[in-house]
């Protein structure tokens, strides 16, 4: 990777920290500000805005972060595919949200019997078409590789989130509805600001014209697969707890959700890769150079990380989750040390899904999250009743395994990707690293400061090994991270 890759990277994933930050702080505050009565009509309002999202944007912000770079330097076919995605982004979006104020008053009375909410549905209907807006206006400077703006955006988007609804709080009262309307505020004002500066700054950007009809129908091809493998991906990660509920009490399904939630959630750290890489595939795809070395190096890149978080999830699950959640949680020690695979399995399977979509083939790419959403029920269900809730884990696993494997298949078929010697190499290191992990580390965890002393103490061990077991690669990481500075 070339050295504004890693800066990107970095860069990006530096942003990514900081408003996931902010955004856990302001999952705190907010719920202990307004309380449970007061929450709970936002949370609601969101929710089911959050549900109707992806029919309003239609995937058309991840097409149009394939198709910029691959026709940045064609003035009329680049106006061509940006005009016609934010057309169908603001007419679908508008569409959902006059349905959603036409039926707002029915919603709330009749479906979720409290018309309080009839005020939060009309404004979520607002911020729903702002929002899809901003995303679209972060992903066209993503398209560019301009993630400084994209970050900035991001950044700013995060800060607004947290002190306009405080402003607002300190001036009136400490109710849903300002928070509702803070939303409202700072969401309008970002996408409204930055598509105004757009329109005037890019020669590309005439979103008040009719798309042309070509353009239309090659962007709807590419996105609405993509709704499917989103919809089957949350299939995925929740059809497990279903089936836990319905043979088993809810506080297993509490214990089950705390213990699987953790792998998915560092897994989904490492999603930074495919915001920054995806413009990338998609340049080289469309000049017709290879991205053989950029997957191996990918994948190498997520190994040397996860692999190391994985086995000391595996060993040390009770501890991690007595130390983090408390006692009543540890009965979940089982489930967060099979479902630790899935750092790598789920950050793996949703980068090499960058290349595939760059080769346009979302439908194919949807087939395989199908096949591991099917692969996952049946599963659950001929597990769960044998194995209890351990045997939901497996079944997530290897549903998640099965959406590897087909996207490997693809990447191989598209890019003629495959394992190289690198990764036997990285087996041999952590097992090693494994062996010794297991034998002594595990004897020393009394406290929580002896936890974080032993994972200090296995990360170097990994990389010790990894000079012993593996130069060349030890060699390459060290270049890896030369090329950062």
């Amino acid at each position: 990777m070339s050295k504004k890759l890693y800066t990107d990277l970095i860069t990006t994933g530096t942003v990514s920290f900081i408003t996931k930050t902010l955004g856990i702080v302001t999952g705190i505050i907010f719920p202990r500000l307004l309380g449970p009565s007061q929450w709970g009509l936002w949370s609601l309002t969101n929710g089911f805005i959050g549900i109707l999202a992806p029919f309003a944007q239609l995937a058309l912000s991840t097409a149009l972060v394939t198709y910029i770079p691959k026709y940045k330097n064609n003035n009329e076919k680049l106006s061509a595919f940006v005009n016609s995605a934010y057309f169908m982004v603001i007419s679908f979006s508008l569409i959902i949200s006059l349905i959603i104020i036409l039926l707002s008053s029915f919603l709330a009375e009749s479906i979720f019997q409290d018309s309080r909410l009839t005020i939060f549905l009309i404004m979520g209907a607002f911020i729903l078409f702002f929002r899809e807006l901003q995303i679209m206006n972060s992903d066209y400077f993503r398209g560019f590789k301009n993630f400084r703006k994209y970050n900035l955006l991001k950044v700013v988007n995060s800060i607004s989130r947290l002190l306009i609804p405080i402003s607002l709080f300190m001036i009136f009262s400490y109710a849903a509805v300002y928070l509702a309307i803070s939303h409202l505020i700072y969401v309008s004002v970002l996408s409204v600001g930055v598509l105004t500066y757009l329109h005037k700054k890019e020669e590309a950007f005439r979103i008040f014209k009719i798309p042309p009809k070509i353009e239309s129908i090659r962007l709807l091809k590419f996105g609405i697969p993509l709704i499917f493998a989103g919809t089957f991906l949350i299939v995925m990660k929740s059809v497990d707890r279903i089936f836990i509920g319905y043979y088993f009490e809810t506080a297993d399904v509490g214990i089950y959700s705390v213990a699987a939630s953790i792998p998915l959630f560092i897994g989904g750290a490492f999603l930074i890769i495919n915001r920054v890489l995806l413009p990338t595939f998609s340049e080289r795809h469309h000049e017709g150079k290879s991205s053989k070395v950029l997957l191996n190096e990918i994948v190498s890149l997520l190994l040397f990380v996860s692999i190391p978080l994985v086995i000391f999830l595996i060993f040390f699950s009770r501890e991690v989750l007595w130390f983090v959640y408390g006692e009543q949680y540890v009965a979940g020690a089982n489930i967060l040390a099979i479902t630790s695979l899935e750092i790598f399995l789920y950050s793996s399977s949703s980068a090499l899904g960058n290349p595939i979509n760059a080769a346009e083939k979302t439908v194919k790419n949807a087939l395989g999250v199908g096949l591991a959403a099917g692969t996952n029920i049946l599963l659950n269900i001929s597990l769960i009743p044998i194995f209890g809730i351990e045997g939901a884990a497996i079944a997530t696993v290897v549903g998640f395994l099965v959406l590897l494997i087909h996207r490997i298949y693809l990447c191989k078929k598209y890019y003629n990707f495959e394992f190289s010697r690198i990764y036997i190499k990285m087996l041999l290191l952590h097992i090693s690293s494994l062996i010794f992990i297991g034998y002594v580390l595990t004897s020393l965890v009394e406290s929580f400061l002896s936890l974080i002393f032993s994972a200090f103490i296995f990360l170097i061990i990994s990389i010790l090994l990894a000079k012993i077991f593996s130069p060349l690669w030890y060699k390459e990481m060290i270049e890896y991270i030369r090329n950062i500075f």
